[in-house]
């Protein structure tokens, strides 16, 4: 684990045009409960130091649960998800007020946006989003980004704001994700362990022992490190530069814009995808469908960037209809990819195996044979690499 600086950071930092910073329920949270105004104070201004640099900058904060409580002189939310939600009602206005009062000091306008999964589900309502995110930006404004507890019901809900910032990074092809937290980094066991010691730079997420990322978060937040690790894997996945640091060091975001060895690096794949091929790998809910393929196929999709044919199907599971999208498994049930499919489950069980010439006396003519067609398809693990 050297502490040298590796070249990609480097690289990835001179390119910075925009940034996303999430900000969590743990790190805000004061000491007797509400907000902490001392770490809003030092984010506020490190904000305004970054868009002085020249960087459009997009804010995702938690908080707004907490701040209901506070509100409602509560020392723990209820666990009751309809509870939560009303706290959420309570709280955000208060969060938006004191974020509001500090922004304006520095003569910066900021704007609430809450989004639910379901936004960004359909493509349309996605780049719709989209627009209005670019159009703020546009017009020198902040955009400080929240999950709207309030009407999110559970199979809507994003989970945690981490995922949320990751798919916000996404959906608007920022170059840098920083994560802020109550801990300095990932470590390579639980950090009160004696001998735990922080990891500076993770190059591949598959290497990182699920062992020290156990943890739900606190009772004001659903996150907690392995769902920080799972939006750092969108991240990376997706060629975007991530970091997770200490939001209580006062210049933590300068470090970060910096270069400094602080908190975690998270090396990102080379290329980006398409603005398309993003949307179907995060924006876009899986429908539950599966798909295992045998070995030639695997290799068709991981090495020759080819289309899945029927011939390399050979399990189908869960009920879906053209257009969802579905999860592709590799021999060993690993999942490889996934994508819009041209079938439905019934149709692919029943042609699972075959070869395309095979398909007009079984279904009929179809314009295409392929079941996920490779521009509608998003691998996962070129080559075998995470």
């Amino acid at each position: 684990m050297s502490r040298q600086r590796p070249e990609f950071i480097d690289t990835r930092l001179d390119a910075i045009q925009r940034m996303v910073i999430k900000v969590g329920t743990h790190l805000l949270r004061g000491e007797e409960g509400g907000l902490n105004l001392q770490v809003m104070d030092q984010l506020v201004e490190q904000i305004v130091r970054i868009r002085r640099r020249g960087m459009e900058v997009i804010l995702v904060s938690s908080g707004a649960v907490g701040a209901g409580a506070q509100i409602m002189e509560m020392e723990q939310p209820p666990d009751e998800i309809s509870a939560r939600q009303a706290l959420a009602a309570v709280g955000q206005s208060l969060l938006m007020h004191h974020y509001k009062t500090r922004f304006r000091s520095h003569a910066v306008r900021v704007a609430q946006v809450l989004l639910t999964r379901d936004g960004l589900d359909n493509r349309r309502r996605y780049l719709n989003v989209r627009q209005t995110l670019e159009t703020l930006l546009s017009w020198n404004v902040l955009p400080i980004v929240n999950e709207n507890d309030t009407v999110a019901i559970e199979e809507l809900k994003f989970g945690d704001n981490d995922q949320l910032s990751a798919m916000i990074a996404v959906k608007m092809d920022a170059d840098l994700l920083a994560i802020l937290t109550d801990v300095d980094g990932l470590y390579d066991r639980p950090p009160k362990e004696p001998g735990a010691k922080r990891i500076p730079v993770v190059n591949d997420l598959s290497e990182v022992s699920l062992g020290v990322v156990s943890g739900a978060g606190s009772a004001f937040g659903l996150g907690g490190m392995r769902s920080k690790l799972e939006a750092v894997g969108i991240a990376m996945q997706t060629g975007i530069l991530a970091h997770i640091g200490d939001g209580h060091r006062p210049r933590i975001l300068d470090e970060i814009l910096d270069g400094k060895m602080v908190g975690t690096w998270f090396e990102p794949q080379a290329k980006k995808l398409s603005g398309r091929k993003r949307w179907i790998a995060f924006g876009k809910r899986l429908c539950g469908g599966r798909i295992t393929i045998d070995e030639g196929a695997e290799r068709a999709l991981l090495r020759k960037g080819r289309s899945l044919l029927p011939s390399g199907v050979t399990v189908v599971q869960g009920t879906f209809a053209p257009g969802d999208l579905v999860q592709v498994e590799g021999p060993g049930r690993r999942a490889i990819a996934r994508g819009l499919v041209q079938y439905s489950s019934e149709e692919l069980k029943t042609i699972a195996g075959m070869q395309s010439r095979q398909i007009p006396s079984v279904l009929g003519k179809r314009q295409s044979y392929e079941v996920i067609h490779r521009d509608d398809l998003v691998v996962f693990r070129e080559g075998g690499k995470g």
